[in-house]
C-alpha cells in the first residue's frame, strides 16, 4: 500500500470514529447538578429532533442532507439520506416522521421504510421559503415556521411566517404574519397553547389555540429568541440560544444547562422519557433530567417563621390547605389530621396554610394558631404563617397554585377556606376539593390512595 493510500485511509477511520463514538465526553455541568454527554460528533449541523414511542431520537444533519437514529440502547445509524436539507422532525401518532424539508419548501411525511409523501409545499400558489421547524396538536393539525436563512434575494413569500396544516391536509393558513423571523414552536399536549419563537426578533411568544386551529391572545413569554424548544412533563419550556434555557409555564426563568456547542435544537427520550436530547451544531448531547415543578422552586416560612424549600417534598403526595381557626369547616382539621396519620408512611404530607380572607375567619398570631389547633386537633402536620391566598397581596405560591397558565384547569380562584390541593410525587396539582369536601370523604381519599401508588 503507498503511503498515500494508508494515510487516507487512515483519516478516514478517524472520521468514523468521531462520528460513532458514543462514550461520555465533553462533559458539561448542568444546574441541578447533572452532567451533559456528548454521545455522537462530526456531523455538520445538527438539528430537529424527534423521539418515537420507543423513545429512540431521530435528528438531521442538514448539510448533508441526512437524518440519523440514536437508538435506547445507544446506537447511532443513518435512517435516511438526501433529504432535501431536512430540519425539524415530529413524529405522528400512525408513526410517520413529519419533517421540514426546507431545501425543497415542503413539509413530507417519511414513513418506516423511508417512503417520503409530500403534505404541503405551496401557499397561495407561491412556493414556501424554506420550512424549518413544526409541532403536530392533538388533532393531527401541523403548525410549521417558514423563515429563511441564508440568501434572502428570492423569497416565494412576502414575509417569513407561521402556518397550519389542517388535520385532513387539505388547506393551509396563514396563522402568524407579524414576525420578522420564526423558527422554534412547541404547543402543550392538551392542544390548548403554543410557544412560537422569533428567532429574528429574539423574544418567544404564547398564543391561544382556537378549536379550528387559528391562534389568538398573543403574549410575551420570555424575552429571549430560540432556535428550536420543547417541553417537560410539568409545563416547563426548554429554549436553545446560548444555552437551554428553562422557564415555567409563566415564563420565569427556573434553569440555565450550558452546553459544548451552541444548542440549534432539543426534546425528550430513552426508555424513561427524562433524557433531555440537544443537538448543537456539530454533536448530539444528553442529560438525565427529572422534570421540575415550578411548585419546588418556592420558599415559605413555618408557623414558627423558618423558612421551608418545598422542593424538600419531591416525591411525596401532598395536601395543600388554605385553614381557618374561626371558620364552619374549621373541624376539618381533625379529618386533615387523621389522612396524615393514615398516610404519612406511604408518603402523603399536609401541608396548612392559615389564611384571614374569607370573614376574617383566621384574625390569630401565629403563635396563636399553633397553639389552637396543636391543643384542639392535636395537628402535627406542617403548618405554614398565615398568608394571603387571593388579592392584590397573594403569596406566590398561591398565586402559582391558582394561576390558570401555570396550574392549568386547577388554576382559579379560591372561594373560600379549606380548599384542598392535591399535588402527585411529581409537583403538579392532579386534583382540587372544595371547602365542602371532607378530608376523610370516599372521593379524597380514593384519589390520594391513587396517587400514593403512581
Amino acid at each position: 500500500m503507498k503511503k498515500s493510500e494508508f494515510t487516507t485511509l487512515v483519516l478516514n477511520c478517524l472520521l468514523l470514529v468521531s462520528i460513532v463514538y458514543s462514550a461520555p465526553q465533553n462533559k458539561e455541568s448542568a444546574a441541578g447538578g447533572q452532567t451533559v454527554q456528548k454521545l455522537a460528533g462530526g456531523f455538520r449541523f445538527t438539528e430537529g429532533p424527534a423521539v418515537d414511542i420507543y423513545g429512540n431520537i431521530y435528528f438531521t444533519d442538514i448539510p448533508n442532507s441526512r437524518i440519523h437514529k440514536w437508538s435506547v440502547a445507544g446506537k447511532l445509524t443513518t435512517f435516511m439520506e438526501n433529504t432535501n436539507r431536512a430540519n425539524g422532525l415530529f413524529f405522528d401518532k400512525a408513526g410517520n416522521l413529519i419533517a421540514c424539508a426546507g431545501g425543497a419548501g415542503n413539509v413530507v411525511s417519511i414513513d418506516p421504510k423511508g417512503k417520503v409523501t409530500v403534505l404541503t409545499g405551496r401557499y397561495n400558489g407561491k412556493s414556501f421559503n424554506s420550512p424549518n421547524d413544526l409541532w403536530i396538536d392533538p388533532k393531527g393539525g401541523i403548525y410549521f415556521t417558514d423563515p429563511r436563512y441564508g440568501k434572502r434575494d428570492n423569497l416565494p413569500q412576502d414575509g417569513e411566517h407561521v402556518y397550519y396544516l389542517s388535520p385532513d391536509r387539505r388547506k393551509v393558513t396563514r396563522v402568524i404574519d407579524d414576525m420578522v423571523r420564526p423558527n422554534g414552536l412547541i404547543g402543550t399536549p392538551d392542544g390548548k397553547r403554543l410557544y412560537v419563537a422569533d428567532h429574528g426578533g429574539n423574544q418567544t411568544y404564547v398564543y391561544t389555540i382556537a378549536p379550528d386551529g387559528s391562534l389568538t391572545g398573543k403574549k410575551l413569554f420570555a424575552a429571549q429568541g430560540s432556535d428550536g424548544m420543547t417541553l417537560d412533563a410539568a409545563g416547563n419550556v426548554y429554549l436553545t440560544a446560548e444555552a437551554v434555557t428553562v422557564y415555567s409555564p409563566s415564563g420565569k426563568l427556573i434553569r440555565t444547562i450550558p452546553v459544548p456547542e451552541r444548542p440549534t435544537n432539543v426534546c425528550f427520550g430513552s426508555k424513561d422519557g427524562n433524557t433531555l436530547f440537544i443537538t448543537a451544531r456539530t454533536s448530539l448531547y444528553g442529560v438525565d433530567i427529572m422534570p421540575t415543578s415550578p411548585l419546588y422552586s418556592f420558599t415559605v416560612d413555618d408557623i414558627d417563621g423558618k423558612p421551608v424549600k418545598l422542593s424538600q417534598y419531591q416525591g411525596k403526595v401532598l395536601l395543600i390547605v388554605n385553614v381557618a381557626s374561626k371558620c364552619g369547616f374549621t373541624k376539618q382539621y381533625a379529618g386533615l389530621q387523621k389522612l396524615y396519620e393514615t398516610y404519612a408512611d406511604q408518603g402523603l404530607v399536609v401541608l396548612g396554610f392559615p389564611a384571614n380572607n374569607f370573614g376574617k375567619q383566621e384574625p390569630g398570631t401565629d403563635a396563636e394558631i399553633k397553639a389552637f389547633c396543636t391543643s384542639k386537633f392535636d395537628v402535627t402536620f406542617p403548618m405554614f404563617s398565615k398568608v394571603s391566598v387571593k388579592g392584590d397581596d397573594i403569596c406566590p405560591l398561591y398565586q402559582y397554585l391558582t394561576s390558570p397558565d401555570e396550574n392549568g384547569e386547577f388554576g382559579k380562584a379560591i372561594g373560600w377556606n379549606f380548599t384542598k390541593f392535591l399535588i402527585g410525587k411529581d409537583g403538579t396539582t392532579i386534583a382540587r376539593f372544595g371547602s365542602r369536601a371532607d378530608p376523610m370523604s370516599p372521593k379524597v381519599i380514593e384519589a390520594i390512595e391513587l396517587a400514593l401508588k403512581q
